[in-house]
């Protein structure tokens, strides 16, 4: 069966400079942020870890992990849950901050913008970057973004 996708619902995560544009099944979960327990020794886009179903998290700075300034967890901040996007992983889910309210979008060909990514160069976390209207979006690698914090989580002590 050969099915074509023509809308993705996806969620429209606002960062301090820029947005995320990720689908929807990504994300197990949007919680307003709280203070995080420190992590020791980790990279400066590791900002903690959190405590959700019974599971420890890793939380990070998708801003820091791309180079860009590193965010405060502020009023109006929020912490997104992600689903892991590979099979074989000691790491089901991890944690991001970002800021504002997540609204829905539907990602099809009529609003989605075109791809600036030739105009800039794009970390490998970043799979694509659209302008839509006056705004931009990073699109994340994140099977690169998980393979990373599953890395630097791996080398954090347990408490």
């Amino acid at each position: 069966m050969n099915a074509v996708v023509e809308s993705v619902r996806s969620l429209w995560l606002p960062l301090v400079n820029t947005n995320l544009l990720v689908p929807n099944v990504a994300i197990a979960e949007i919680l307003d942020y709280q203070p995080l327990d420190l992590v020791e020794g980790g990279p400066d886009w590791l900002l903690g870890r959190l405590r959700w179903r019974d599971e420890e998290l890793p939380v990070i700075s998708i801003e820091r992990l791309c180079g860009y300034s590193l965010p405060q967890g502020e009023r109006g901040s929020r912490i997104s849950i992600f689903n892991s996007v590979r099979a074989e992983t000691n790491l089901p889910f991890f944690a991001m901050v970002t800021v504002g309210i997540p609204r829905l979008f539907n990602a099809d060909a009529d609003n989605l913008g075109d791809s600036i990514a030739a105009e800039r160069t794009l970390p490998d976390t970043v799979a694509d970057c659209v302008q839509i209207d006056n705004e931009e979006a990073l699109i994340p690698n994140i099977a690169v973004i998980q393979a990373l914090v599953e890395k630097a989580w791996a080398k954090v002590p347990a408490y």
